[in-house]
């Protein structure tokens, strides 16, 4: 019974993401348009700035382009993983239905973990694979057997940053809309990860930060595939290791923090009144 919850939870979240891409086209294009907006604004100042040698060798890649198109990408797919995740909690409450999801057969965690789920799948393979013409036009095949690799990373890290998301999303609903901890998220996350500059810029307290979320391991995984024409795949055994001990630490987190969340909202009896 659980897993029939479970399924009819994703399947509903399905349509809903579906009908709000029906009725919302021009977002769903920006959805789209949005890696190459930041790519193409990244290359422009960089040109005023300085020569994309000169970026290309401070960053460490032999391939710039293909580097800030997929940073471009990770960016945007990251900021829909936490919206999708922490803002689908934060929207039950704010449209008024979050006395209704509470009083559902289904727990509360199932909503918040396996709910968004699909929608996040869908996002962050559109936010990918939208660069994958320019990536062909620079980098040709190669590029684009390297952005597979990459999505796949990025699937991986995905299960770290859903159970990160949720507890975030779990305390904005305990706070109240007034400290939305999701939105300061996203930008500390972006800040500390290093997507469109060295980490090692940062002061070390920011560095030590960095590591713990899963997107510095995305960026990686970036600065690899344009750093190697064919990258060794051994090379990326690290990463994953480093993102599975990241998901067990955030989701075995995340199940009973997400419990202990549903019992305060029940106890406190507002469902966001």
């Amino acid at each position: 019974m659980a897993i029939a919850y479970v399924f009819a939870v994703m399947k509903a979240n399905l349509y809903a993401f579906y009908c709000w891409i029906k009725n919302n086209r021009g977002l769903a294009f920006m959805m789209l348009l949005w890696p190459y907006m930041m790519a193409f604004f990244l290359i422009g100042i960089g040109s005023i700035l300085g020569s994309i040698d000169v970026y290309s060798k401070r960053i460490g890649v032999e391939d710039p382009i293909f580097y800030i198109l997929a940073s471009s990408s990770i960016m945007v797919s990251s900021i829909n993983i936490v919206d999708n995740v922490a803002g689908e909690l934060l929207r039950h409450r704010w449209v008024g239905t979050l006395p209704y999801v509470m009083a559902s057969p289904p727990r509360f965690i199932v909503f918040a973990i396996a709910g968004p789920i699909p929608a996040t799948l869908v996002t962050s393979f559109v936010t990918i694979t939208s660069i994958l013409p320019a990536v062909m036009l620079f980098s040709g095949i190669t590029g684009s057997l390297k952005l597979f690799i990459l999505l796949m990373i990025v699937y991986i890290a995905m299960i770290p940053l859903i159970g990160l998301a949720v507890v975030v999303g779990g305390l904005s609903l305990i706070v109240r809309e007034e400290a939305n901890i999701a939105s300061f998220l996203t930008p500390l996350i972006l800040l500390v990860s290093g997507v469109f500059y060295p980490q090692t810029i940062l002061p070390w307290i920011l560095r030590v930060i960095g590591d713990a979320f899963p997107l510095v391991y995305v960026v990686a995984t970036a600065k690899i595939l344009a750093l190697y024409k064919i990258p060794p795949f051994n090379i990326f055994i690290p990463i994953i290791g480093m993102l599975i001990a990241l998901s067990i630490l955030y989701n075995s987190l995340a199940a009973p923090g997400m419990l202990v969340i549903e019992k305060k909202i029940r106890e406190a009896g507002e469902y966001g009144e």
